[in-house]
């Protein structure tokens, strides 16, 4: 299943602003296998985004990754709690295709309206 899938199925895109970072750990807390899930998730990402990471100094890292950026990590904070971390990295991420998922739709919209307003211009002619 798709991130995109996944979150339209928990109803996230309707709910997003009710779901915090505190509610995610404590999701976590029942569930901590989750971690690794998420952890090998973003391991596996192939674009710029948020990734979380066990650092060379035994903390979890969450951070922004750009590949064509300047500085290519960004907004970098360290965790001593698997937990913590990946509770800060879910949010994010989920925030990140939240609003590419928007951007998608408003295109879209934008693009029918172009050609509603081609067949108005058409039809007058």
């Amino acid at each position: 299943m798709s991130i995109v899938a996944l979150l339209k199925e928990t109803g996230y895109f309707e709910l997003y602003d009710q779901v915090s970072v505190t509610d995610i750990r404590e999701a976590l807390t029942r569930e901590p296998a989750c971690v690794q899930e998420w952890m090998q998730y973003s391991q596996n990402q192939r674009y710029p985004g948020w990734y979380l990471t066990l650092n060379d100094e035994d903390l979890y890292e969450v951070g922004f990754f750009d590949d064509n950026a300047d500085s290519r990590y960004s907004n970098r904070v360290q965790y001593e709690s698997a937990i913590d971390a990946c509770a800060v990295f879910i949010k994010h991420e989920i925030e990140r295709v939240r609003s590419h998922v928007i951007e998608d739709i408003q295109k879209r919209e934008e693009a029918a309206e172009r050609k509603r307003a081609l067949n108005r211009l058409r039809n007058n002619q």
